[in-house]
C-alpha cells in the first residue's frame, strides 16, 4: 500500500504541491491527485468493515455489506498502479534489474511492518504481509507488455479459483491465517500454506488485482504524455461496469438456472440454506463440499466471479475518482487537501487505524468491560467510531499535506527499495596502478 512516487501530468498550485488534478501543468513530475482520491477512499472504506461490521442488534450494516472485498480489492489495484509509477524512470532507462530490486525491497519492508503490526491484538486481518508477496510475485512480471499482462491476469483468475480448491480439500482446513506475525515463523510450511494459499487474503489470488493494476498505470503513463488521461478515466469506468456487470450475471446464471444453488443443498445437506452459504462472505477461500461454490461472486470467497467483480468496481472507482480531479481547480484542491494528504499517507494512516482499533477491542472486549457495561458496543462497531476513524485519518492527512512531506511508513517503504535498486547499479572500474 505504499504511495507511489510522483508521476503524471500536474498543475501547480500556490501550495507548490504539484499534481495532476485541477488546472493545466507540463507533462512530467507531481502527484495524480486522482489516485490520492481513490486510496483516501479505500482506507475508510477498509476501516468501516473493521469497525463498522456489526450492528448493536447482530444484524450487518448496509455499508459494511456493500464494501465488503472490494475496498482491500482496491487497494490491491492501486499497488499494482504504484509498482509502475515508482519503477518508471528505471524502466525508461532499461535498467530492469533495479526496478525488479526495487519492486523486492517494498515488498521485503511492507512484509516486515504488517509481521510487526500483527502482533498488536485485533480482530483486524491486517493484510500488509500478503501485499509484500505480491509485490514479489510482480518481480518477474515487469517486462511483459500490457496485453501478455491482461492474458496472464484472467488466465490466473480462471484457473486458479479450481487450482485452489483442487489443493484445499485434501487439507480439510478452513482460512487457517489471518494476520501473520513474527512468533508464526516457528511454523514456517503453516505460514507458508496460509498465505499462498489458505489464508484470509491468499497472495496467488490478490496477484490477479495488482496485474491489473499494472495495466492501469501503463495505461495511465501514456495517457499523461497525450494529455487523455480524461477520456483513460471514462474509459476505466466503462470497462470496470462491464466486468462487475458480467461477473454478476453469470454467477447468478449458474447459481439458479443452471442448477448451483441445488446442488450445492443437495452436497452439503443445507437444503434451502445453500443462498446463505453461497452469499456469504468468506474468509479468503471457497468450502470445498461442492465445486459449484466457485461460482460465488460472495466478497473474499476468491473465485472468478469475485475476482471479476472487485476488480471491476476498482477500475470504477479509480476511473470516477481520476475524472473528478482532473476537473478540479486549485482552490477545489485545497479544500479536497486533507483527503488527498491521507490518500498519499495510507500506510501510516492504516498502521495507526490498526493499533487504535485493537487497543480499543482487547481494552473492552477481552477486558471485560463489554460483558459489564453493553451499552459501550458503540465503541468496538458503530458508525460513530467509523466516523471517529475517518475524522483521524483527515487530521493526519490535514498534516501531511500542508507540510509536504510523506508518512513515515511511507518514507520507510521508498527508502528500502532505493537501496535495493542500488544494488544494480554500475560498480566503477577498478585499475591497478
Amino acid at each position: 500500500m505504499s504511495a507511489p512516487n510522483p508521476a503524471g501530468n500536474p498543475a501547480t498550485s500556490s501550495l507548490g504541491r504539484r499534481r495532476i488534478g485541477g488546472g493545466a501543468g507540463s507533462r512530467r513530475g507531481g502527484r495524480i491527485s486522482g489516485l490520492d482520491l481513490a486510496r483516501f477512499l479505500a482506507l475508510i472504506g477498509m476501516m468501516a468493515t473493521h469497525v463498522w461490521v456489526t450492528n448493536a442488534d447482530g444484524s450487518t450494516p448496509a455499508l459494511a455489506a456493500f464494501l465488503g472485498g472490494k475496498a482491500a480489492a482496491l487497494f490491491a489495484v492501486l499497488a499494482g498502479i504504484g509498482v509502475v509509477l515508482t519503477t518508471q524512470r528505471q524502466r525508461e532507462r532499461r535498467a530492469f534489474g533495479a526496478a525488479a530490486l526495487n519492486v523486492f525491497g517494498r515488498g521485503l519492508a511492507l512484509m516486515l511492518i504488517g509481521m510487526t503490526l500483527g502482533l498488536v491484538p485485533t480482530p483486524i486481518a491486517v493484510i500488509l504481509v500478503y501485499y509484500g508477496l505480491v509485490f514479489w510475485l510482480l518481480v518477474p512480471l515487469l517486462r511483459l507488455s500490457n496485453l501478455s499482462l491482461l492474458m496472464v491476469a484472467t488466465a490466473w483468475a480462471g484457473l486458479w479459483p479450481f487450482l485452489s480448491m483442487l489443493l484445499r480439500a485434501p487439507l480439510n482446513v478452513g482460512s487457517e491465517l489471518g494476520t501473520p506475525n513474527w512468533f508464526d515463523l516457528a511454523h514456517p510450511l503453516e505460514l507458508l500454506r496460509g498465505l499462498f494459499v489458505t489464508g484470509t487474503y491468499p497472495v496467488l489470488t490478490w496477484v490477479v488485482y495488482a496485474i491489473v493494476g499494472m495495466v492501469v498505470g501503463r495505461m495511465l503513463l501514456a495517457a499523461r504524455e497525450r494529455g487523455t488521461i480524461l477520456q483513460l478515466s471514462f474509459g476505466l469506468t466503462a470497462v470496470g461496469a462491464l466486468l462487475a456487470l458480467v461477473g454478476v450475471g453469470i454467477s447468478m446464471l449458474l447459481a439458479g438456472p443452471f442448477g448451483g444453488l441445488n446442488s450445492i443443498g443437495a452436497s452439503t445437506g443445507t437444503g434451502a440454506q445453500a443462498s446463505e452459504l453461497f452469499y456469504s462472505a468468506a474468509f479468503g477461500t471457497t468450502p470445498t463440499e461442492s465445486s459449484w461454490f466457485l461460482a460465488s461472486p460472495a466478497p473474499h470467497s476468491g473465485t472468478t466471479f469475485d475476482l471479476a467483480i472487485t476488480a471491476g468496481t476498482s477500475l470504477i472507482a479509480i476511473g470516477l475518482c481520476l475524472a473528478v480531479c482532473l476537473r478540479l481547480g486549485d482552490t477545489a484542491i485545497r479544500v479536497l487537501g486533507p483527503a488527498l494528504g491521507a490518500g498519499a499517507t495510507p500506510l501510516t494512516i492504516y498502521a495507526l487505524h490498526v493499533v487504535v482499533a485493537g487497543v480499543t477491542y482487547t481494552t473492552l472486549v477481552s477486558g471485560g468491560w463489554l460483558a459489564e457495561a453493553p451499552e459501550l458496543f458503540w465503541l468496538v462497531s458503530s458508525a460513530p467510531i467509523w466516523l471517529i476513524h475517518v475524522a483521524g485519518a483527515l487530521a493526519v492527512g490535514a498534516v501531511f499535506f500542508w507540510w509536504q512531506r510523506r508518512g513515515p511508513l511511507e518514507a520507510a517503504v521508498t527508502w528500502t527499495g532505493q537501496r535495493f535498486a542500488a544494488l544494480a547499479a554500475p560498480r566503477p572500474s577498478q585499475t591497478v596502478e
